[in-house]
């Protein structure tokens, strides 16, 4: 029963992380970024690899 437990907590881990990950596009079109959870978080936000004017 406690394997059957651990999945299921797993899974729902799982489930919730994919459904909080998204991609941002800037205005342009030209640069797109890939985040999980907020888009403020992403390394590529936080470096400043996409222009977003």
């Amino acid at each position: 029963m406690k394997h059957i437990a651990k999945f299921a907590v797993a899974a729902v881990a799982v489930i919730l992380l994919a459904g909080c990950t998204g991609t941002v596009t800037n205005q342009s079109g030209t640069c797109s970024e890939d985040y999980l959870l907020v888009p403020a978080l992403s390394i590529p936000g936080a470096i400043g690899a996409c222009d977003n004017h």
